[in-house]
């Protein structure tokens, strides 16, 4: 076991790598930059992701920063370039709405809460930064899975989908089906699933130039889920997402290319 003082300056090591090189590392990456001998490599980078600094594309199996070092990120930037437009443009959906609206945060299978608008129409429940939900069965979720391959989703449920609700997708198929309707349409709308009583319609937006995919959403009671309501703020958040979009240069939104379609 290596003495802590020599973890830390190894973990302070690789993030520094990964901002030099500005993507994510491989062991190899590590042998080459850092001068470590490959087994000392492989095992601080999988000790980094058991920890939740690291996340590891099962594909390239290259090891990028996790959610952990974004919500750090968060708190000592106080938002991102783009957390801070969608928070922009999120805050006048809810002035135009009175619905809740929230942004979150992909993680594994679920999405992590980072703002919260509150509207002024009551919700029977109330969601606070840092909480989590089930990504399959609610807006955000399947708006921002939308951006993966479905190959990658299948993986992601490898084991299926625990239980949510009734109205929520019950196995990968439908769940795959969903996130196809909402890459045609270009936005998520959930009825009655992770929370009971409320409807919500989503967008997610991603910013190539840091990597990030965010999603928000305005919420509202099931009793306001009529079909021109959802109409409406289908159309009013897709709007607001295609101008982030085309603002940071997230391929979904770019002029000329619809690969949501």
């Amino acid at each position: 076991m290596e003495p802590k003082m020599g973890s830390l300056e190894n973990t302070s090591a690789i993030f520094q790598l990964l901002t030099r090189l500005r993507r994510a590392v491989t062991v190899s990456d590590v042998v080459q930059y850092l001068d470590m001998p490959k087994s000392s490599a492989s095992r601080v980078l999988k000790q980094m992701a058991e920890q939740r600094l690291l996340e590891r594309d099962s594909v390239t199996l290259a090891y990028g920063p996790a959610l952990m070092l974004l919500e750090l990120a968060h708190m000592v930037r106080a938002s991102t370039p783009l957390l801070s437009m969608m928070d922009k443009a999120l805050s006048g959906l809810c002035e135009q709405t009175g619905h809740t609206g929230y942004i979150s945060v992909l993680d594994e299978q679920e999405v992590v809460v980072l703002r919260v608008h509150p509207g002024i129409h009551p919700l029977r429940f109330v969601t606070f930064p840092g909480q989590r939900g089930p990504a399959w069965a609610g807006s955000t979720g399947r708006a921002l899975l939308a951006r993966e391959t479905d190959e990658s989703i299948a993986r992601r449920f490898a084991a299926g989908l625990p239980p949510a609700s009734s109205a929520a997708p019950d196995t990968v198929a439908e769940l795959l089906r969903r996130v196809a309707e909402t890459r045609r349409t270009g936005f998520s709308v959930a009825l009655d699933e992770s929370l009971s009583g409320i409807g919500a319609v989503g967008c997610a937006v991603g910013d190539p130039s840091s990597g990030e995919s965010l999603a928000f959403s305005l919420a509202f009671p099931l009793t306001m889920s009529a079909p021109s309501e959802i109409e409406r703020l289908a159309a009013m958040t897709r709007e607001q997402a295609s101008q982030l979009g085309r603002t940071v240069g997230d391929p979904f939104w770019s002029p000329g290319s619809d690969p949501i379609a």
